[in-house]
This record gives structure tokens, C-alpha cells and sequence, in this order.
């Protein structure tokens, strides 16, 4: 299991188990409060403790659990990368948005673009040293060959912005489009699997 998949599932356990223990205080401190239920105080301290004990245990199985099967690891892993790359998207898109209300020359957007496809490479190098269980080489291969078209996408856009060529745009809009295609393809699987 790799950090960021302990990080991730921690960060959502530790939030649900947190409102899980404030209730149990905020319950303790009605206790203390009420003159009625002092001798239940120590009950419910102890409660609380055994709470907190029982929290601890199912987080720590949950976080280490050797049980995990190949394809779920694969497909937690396949998640963090696919979260990576539609951030990089999200982001290379919002600069096209300012090229498209001019703040950006064609210059600029083209060493912005320059900087992002070098991300791109990256992302698909992570990608192909993915640890791929037995029959799911394709989802691998759909998302590395998704990566590969968008970043082909984005190269001709900017032979679009250096030469004009209105090919190069339509080129651009043709490698964003079976981007797409083959993400269909590992997002089914990584609906079924999550």
C-alpha cells in the first residue's frame, strides 16, 4: 500500500472517528454536568475510553490490512494517478481559458504548455511503473494511452500557436477526443472497483 493511499484512507477514517469521539465527550460532559448522574460519570469516562480503544483498533485494521486484494491496490493506486492527472488538466485548461481572453500571447501559452507537457511525461512515467495484477494490463494501458493523446493533444495546440495552421488545431481537438475515449474505458473499471 502505498502513502498516499495510508494517507488518504487515514484522513477520511480519522474525520468520521473524530465526530465519532466528540459525541462520546459531549455525552460525558452532560454526565458530569447533571447532579442526577455524578455516580454515572465514571461509567461513562470509562465509556469513553473503551471508545476510543475500539476507534483506534478498527482504524489501525482498516489502514494495515493485509487482506487487501491485488486489484484493489491496483485500482486505489490507478485513483491517486487519475486524481493527479485531471488536476493537471483542470489546471492546463484554466491557462488556455486566460489565452482565450487574451491575458495570454501565443507566445506565452506556448511556454506554458511547454511546462505542463513535461508534467504530462511524468504522469505517464508513474503510470508505467504501475504494479498491473494478472488481466488488467488494458485498464494500465487505456490510462497511459489516455495520457499520451491528451499530451499529443496539447503539442499540437501549440504547433497551432506557433504556425496558425488550422490542421494543428484540428489535430489538437481530434488527440483530446480519443483522450477521452480511452479514458472511458479505465473509468468503468475503476467505478466497479471503488
Amino acid at each position: 500500500m502505498t502513502n498516499i493511499q495510508i494517507s488518504r484512507r487515514f484522513i477520511m477514517y480519522y474525520f468520521f472517528y473524530k465526530r465519532l469521539l466528540l459525541y462520546g465527550l459531549k455525552n460525558y460532559l452532560l454526565f458530569k454536568a447533571s447532579d442526577k448522574l455524578k455516580l454515572n460519570s465514571k461509567k461513562a469516562l470509562f465509556g469513553i475510553i473503551i471508545s476510543i480503544t475500539v476507534v483506534v483498533s478498527i482504524v489501525l485494521a482498516i489502514l494495515f490490512n493485509p487482506f487487501k486484494s491485488n486489484v484493489q491496490v491496483f485500482s486505489d493506486s490507478l485513483s491517486a494517478l487519475v486524481s493527479k492527472s485531471q488536476e493537471l488538466t483542470r489546471k492546463y485548461q484554466e491557462e488556455v481559458g486566460k489565452w482565450n481572453m487574451k491575458k495570454y500571447d501565443n507566445l506565452t501559452m506556448v511556454t506554458i504548455t511547454d511546462r505542463y507537457l513535461s508534467q504530462f511525461e511524468e504522469l505517464e512515467n508513474e503510470a508505467r511503473n504501475l504494479t498491473v495484477p494478472n488481466g488488467h494490463d488494458n485498464i494500465k494501458n487505456s490510462f497511459i494511452r489516455s495520457l499520451e493523446s491528451e499530451a499529443a493533444s496539447y503539442e499540437h495546440f501549440k504547433n497551432y500557436l506557433i504556425t496558425g495552421n488550422r490542421t494543428e488545431d484540428q489535430l489538437s481537438n481530434d488527440n483530446l477526443s480519443l483522450a477521452y475515449q480511452y479514458e472511458k474505458h479505465y473509468a468503468d473499471f475503476l467505478l466497479k472497483n471503488h
